[in-house]
């Protein structure tokens, strides 16, 4: 069991973690501020270094505590005038806060904790002080040996107790805040967690497929009752003209009990049909729900991976030889944490690759002109709901020649080519596997897999990898990817009678261009969209599927229009699908789809459709060197019979409007009121909703409300069909969104399947 020492510790490092994060960012903003007196972050970081001093008090960490107190008695200062926070300050407290760092690192790993004898020392030269006898710290034993702190709480209260006075006197307590009830889940529990929701949608999903058979069945139940009463009235005509009374009886009541039966039957049908949509309907919102709770659970700070990187920068560093100031900022950018994690490995790379070839040693850089001290930056930011993460230093950056000499040596170019190569081509060398400019092998570098794990890692996140120019000297990463892997948005498109999904972050617009706009320009493809040019390419090209045409109906191209940050490219496919929130799982590829492929995603049916990286798609573009020229070819037309929900309270009306619209080729479904309407339009495709108004639970203009407030249904057409002729009725129900407004004193059959025509 735990006991309240190991509690106090657990909680400590939590807490000292976010102090030391507050304390640099509020440092780093005083130092940098041009106007302002600043009071309000010198308040701020008074207040986190005193609360740091109580923090460590509590849980008798005396190292901590001196350097807090020391921390605490230089921004007073600071804030009282007597002294100025200017870089060589800022310097002695980041020292300061490393040290802690250090110190709490080693204390609970087990190890020896350093000695902060020097770091007192400094901060006390700079506060014009000498060091109390008391100040003098012994060596502090290792986590793993006899305890630090006294265990029970009594002893944690006796140890505040006892403690010297602070020399500025604490702020006055605040009023206490209550704070939400929290509890440890652990990691492996959430993930699986996320993925029952995932699985629920899909089968919602399949839950369609049901729905759709037990119309069918209701429809079938419906024709057969109508066939058996034919031949039910036949037959007993039949054996009553053969002069038969008793065959004729016999037949009747056989007649009767049949069609009892059915009735019974189709009873059932329908009652099953109906409970079947509702539960499916109740299903799909429950399990959306329920994806969104845990999406949110699985939602963390920055800070929860990465707040140990800038000890491990400052590690590698000194022991390379190189002076480093880290600079992390955004920790407080919450992510998935499964997308956090993934990101571990690349940042990792990168921050050593950093160090390896773009960081110098302090006396090449003052041979330059540049402070001994490096600068190297983590960041994480959000950017149109993408988590944006940097990396970057002030370094030598890239060296192109190098880049070119070690690809010519590779065998990947001659000496004439690699001299053409453009700068952006020399970039997407250093990703390859294998390439490195070191000509030896050590800690840091030289094997040439960093670079490409980080690619293939953020490409099987649906992210990018992009290399930036650094204003003066040094290099920037730019990783961009999703927030959540639990689930995204996706456009489905089909191509050669397949369907793959890109999501829909990458897409900019939808065209449909008549095949004549598709032009050729030095042998390659393009799509004239206004006044802007776009290159074009087929997606069966880009797969490698050993096809370029693409298949139209009426001469008309459906066109995907992909972006990565400036940079757009036209995709023709054959034929848009459907937009789906769906999970997005990592599944085995074909090699020749290279990177463009992020993973999977589970369809109704049981298949699994591709889903693209668009940003890669965009990349793919622009590293093609020749590009086939793109054909059309004209698909048969297929006849798709339009579906028509009726919706009205009166049988009457429901028959009438059914009989009219099956003898002119409809197919029509039926529904009593709003609710049920509602319901039936979630559950199956439909091309034109006519509702009376006046019905029972939901009437005519909330279900028009209803539709048009629905994502997913506000282009499907709605006819009102009533009897309220008032000018203020029709006024409304057209306002609504409602597509045509037909009284029904004036009801016109003509006029009707007129509008209905003319909308369809």
């Amino acid at each position: 069991m735990i006991g309240i020492r190991e509690r106090l510790l657990a909680a400590f490092q939590v807490e000292y973690r976010e102090h030391l994060e507050a304390i640099r960012k509020l440092v780093d903003e005083l130092v940098r501020r041009t106007e302002g007196s600043g009071i309000a972050q010198l308040d701020e970081t008074f207040r986190r270094a005193h609360s740091l001093k109580g923090a460590a008090r509590a849980v008798d960490l005396a190292p901590v505590e001196q350097l807090s107190h020391r921390l605490e008695t230089l921004f007073a200062r600071v804030r009282g005038g007597q002294m100025r926070l200017d870089k060589e300050v800022a310097a002695i407290v980041g020292g300061s806060l490393d040290m802690i760092e250090d110190w709490v690192t080693a204390f609970v790993g087990g190890a020896v904790p350093p000695d902060i004898g020097e770091m007192l020392a400094a901060i006390d030269a700079c506060l014009g002080t000498e060091r109390q006898p008391a100040d003098k710290i012994e060596p502090a034993p290792a986590a793993a040996e006899s305890p630090v702190v006294p265990a029970g709480i009594e002893a944690a209260v006796a140890a505040a107790a006892s403690a010297p006075e602070p020399i500025c006197q604490p702020e006055p307590p605040k009023t206490p805040v209550i704070a939400e009830e929290t509890v440890r889940v652990r990691a492996l529990h959430l993930d699986r967690l996320l993925r029952s929701p995932n699985e629920l949608l899909t089968e919602t999903m399949n839950q369609r497929a049901v729905t759709e058979g037990l119309l069918d069945i209701d429809r079938r139940l419906s024709e057969l009752d109508k066939q058996w009463r034919r031949v039910r009235k036949l037959s007993a005509g039949l054996a009553r003209d053969l002069g038969d009374p008793d065959r004729a009886a016999q037949v009747e009541r056989h007649g009767e009990a049949l069609d009892q039966q059915l009735r019974v039957v189709g009873r059932q049908a329908r009652l099953s049909r109906r409970q079947q949509q509702r539960t499916g309907w109740t299903l799909r919102q429950l399990a959306a729900e329920v994806q969104q709770e845990v999406r949110d659970a699985r939602m963390v700070p920055a800070e929860s991976v990465f707040a140990g990187f800038r000890k491990m920068v400052r590690d590698i560093a000194r022991e390379s030889g190189k002076q480093v100031d880290v600079v992390v900022s955004g920790l407080e950018v919450e992510a998935d944490r499964m997308v956090l994690q993934g990101l571990k490995d690349p940042v990792m790379h990168l921050l050593r690759n950093a160090l390896a070839h773009g960081v110098e040693t302090p006396d090449v850089r003052r041979a330059v002109g540049k402070t001994p001290t490096a600068q190297v930056a983590l960041g994480f930011a959000v950017t149109d709901g993408r988590l944006v993460l940097t990396v970057e230093d002030d370094g030598r950056g890239l060296d192109f020649d190098a880049i070119r000499a070690k690809a010519t040596v590779l065998g990947m170019f001659s000496a004439e080519e690699a001299v053409e190569l453009s700068r952006q081509v020399l970039v997407d060398l250093i990703f390859d596997p294998g390439f490195s400019t070191n000509s030896s092998v050590d800690d840091l570098s030289g094997r040439g897999m960093g670079l490409s794990v980080v690619r293939e890692t953020v490409t099987m996140m649906n992210g990018t990898v992009e290399v930036l120019p650094r204003d003066p000297a040094g290099t920037r990463f730019r990783i961009s990817l999703p927030l959540s892997v639990s689930t995204q948005r996706l456009f489905l498109v089909g191509c050669q009678g397949h369907a793959y999904a890109i999501p829909t972050e990458g897409v900019d617009r939808l065209y449909r261009v008549p095949a004549e706009a598709v032009k050729t320009v030095e042998g390659k493809s393009v799509v004239y969209l206004g006044d802007q040019q776009l290159p074009l390419l087929s997606l069966a090209h880009l797969l490698a599927l050993g096809e370029t045409a693409v298949k139209v109906s009426r001469n008309v191209v459906p066109l995907v229009v992909l972006r990565n940050g400036d940079r757009r490219v036209g995709v023709a496919v054959d034929e848009f699908l459907s937009i789906r929130e769906a999970l997005v799982k990592d599944i085995g590829v074909p090699a020749a789809m290279g990177t463009m492929v992020a993973g999977g995603m589970l369809l109704e049916d049981g298949a699994v459709a591709l889903v693209l990286n668009p940003f890669e798609i965009v990349e793919t573009f622009r590293k093609s060197g020749s590009i086939r020229v793109l054909t059309t070819v004209e698909k048969p037309a297929e006849r798709r019979v339009p579906v028509i929900l009726v919706v009205d309270d009166s049988l009457t009306t429901r028959t009438l409007e059914k009989t009219i619209l099956e003898a002119h080729g409809y197919v029509v479904r039926l529904a009593v009121d709003g609710i049920e309407a509602l319901s039936k339009l979630r559950a199956e495709h439909v091309d034109l909703v006519i509702s009376d108004i006046q019905m029972p639970r939901l009437d005519g203009f909330g279900l028009l409300q209803a539709i048009k407030n629905d994502q997913a249904l506000k282009k499907v057409p709605v006819i009102l069909v009533t009897s309220l002729e008032a000018r203020e009725d029709r006024e409304r129900g057209l306002a609504l969104g409602a597509d045509a407004y037909v009284v029904k004193r004036k009801f016109d059959q003509k006029e009707l399947l007129e509008t209905i025509g003319q909308i369809l």
